[in-house]
């Protein structure tokens, strides 16, 4: 299973985006590939929607999200079928087992995501910044905004 980032969900909700068509329409493909149960084949991260909120209602956007407008679009994803996936108690074993493999703080809230996915035994992440992600050789990491 893929986990999706929070710049797939920022571009396409964001408009203005040079990626938002790509990524709205990534977004719109996955969401409505469907078991036989009705559930999508992917996950998303409290953190990502946490993450959502703060980036697409920041004033400094020119059309930023009121927050009822961002808490609606995360209602939505929590009722989606996707699977929502949270913390588990080894998440802060697992993030300093992380964050010693690499050595830098600067990338602290990918490494926090790295660590959900991994204690939550997702194997793939959807990103548009695959390169903050390669350190972890347990994730499959793609963009799928690229074209092919």
């Amino acid at each position: 299973m893929f986990a999706i980032d929070t710049n797939i969900l920022v571009y396409a909700h964001n408009r203005d985006s040079g990626f938002h068509r790509p990524a709205i329409g990534f977004i719109e493909k996955v969401m409505n590939n469907r078991d036989e149960k009705g559930n999508v084949d992917i996950c998303i991260p409290v953190q990502v929607l946490m993450e959502f909120v703060n980036v697409m209602t920041r004033q400094s956007l020119p059309r930023a999200l009121k927050l009822e407008e961002a808490i609606d679009i995360i209602s939505q994803y929590n009722l989606s079928g996707a699977r929502i996936v949270d913390h588990r108690p080894s998440q802060l074993k697992t993030f300093i087992d992380l964050l010693m493999s690499v050595r830098s703080r600067k990338k602290v809230f990918d490494i926090a995501l790295a660590a959900t996915l991994k204690d939550n035994g997702i194997e793939g992440l959807y990103t548009a910044n695959v390169a903050d992600f390669a350190p972890f050789k347990f994730l499959r990491v793609v963009n799928p905004l690229l074209s092919r």
